[in-house]
């Protein structure tokens, strides 16, 4: 289990919240709006490809989610986290609903980690979008 910031109402992201990277994109559903119909977040990777001041090919690698609302609102790529290098990559994910503050709206909290090193992020849902409000990474040593 980890926590997210003290500051924040979100819980812990559990162990049945988490998903693979690969084969594990299902669409997630949830209101996300506050008006009691379900809104659904689909996550999808993306690959980047990119050369250094070497001319050397790289790989990044991202996970992007869109939200379409049950009013018909489409939010393409909303949230983009970087989960890869051409060495290492995170093994799981998580985005759950959190209340991070007191603005009424559904806030979410993605996690990416593997058995060595992990990061929550806090999405603040505002008027006009999303926000990244806190980030905390951590690593075992």
């Amino acid at each position: 289990m980890l926590s997210v910031p003290p500051s924040s109402k979100c819980p812990a992201i559990d162990n049945s919240d988490k998903r693979g990277f690969q084969g594990d994109l299902n669409p997630i559903v949830m209101d996300i709006d506050g008006d009691g119909k379900p809104d659904t977040i689909t996550p999808r990777l993306v690959v980047t490809h990119y050369r250094d001041k070497k001319s050397k090919l790289h790989q990044s690698e991202w996970i992007v989610f869109d939200l379409k609302t049950s009013r018909g609102r489409i939010a393409r790529s909303f949230f983009k986290y970087h989960y890869g290098t051409d060495k290492v990559d995170y093994w799981v994910w998580a985005l759950v609903p959190c209340k991070a503050n007191k603005d009424g709206r559904r806030d979410l909290v993605f996690y990416s980690g593997d058995d060595t090193s992990d990061e929550t992020i806090v999405i603040s849902n505002q008027q006009n979008g999303f926000r990244v409000i806190s980030r905390k990474r951590s690593t075992e040593q």
